[in-house]
């Protein structure tokens, strides 16, 4: 299982909801995924950010969370997400210009 997860919005360190993953014991560093923020316009996460992934697109700065706790609290992130994220893998880009995978929420697609 996957123990890493590329966040960019309000989970970040100092950011609304730090806490969350603050509560977690692991470690952090700066990285960043190629992709768009957009802000959603719909539903319970009205005006929060949301990244869609694309290789064609620029960087966006975040930051990569690793802890072998993420397995056990996958339902707990998940849950906390809600329905208009959904949780994909993808290529981020270490500082060192190193690329791993990891986790990460994208914005859903809204089901018409």
């Amino acid at each position: 299982m996957m123990n890493r997860l590329f966040v960019y919005g309000t989970l970040c360190p100092n950011r609304e909801n730090a806490h969350i993953l603050g509560a977690i014991e692991g470690d952090w560093q700066v990285a960043k995924v190629h992709g768009t923020i957009h802000i959603l316009d719909w539903g319970p996460d009205k005006g929060l950010p949301a990244i869609v992934l694309n290789q064609h697109d620029l960087l966006v700065e975040g930051y990569l969370f690793s802890t072998d706790k993420l397995e056990q609290n996958w339902p707990m992130l998940d849950g906390f997400e809600g329905f208009q994220y959904e949780r994909v893998i993808a290529e981020v880009v270490l500082e060192s210009g190193e690329k791993i995978d990891a986790w990460t929420y994208v914005m859903k697609l809204q089901q018409d």
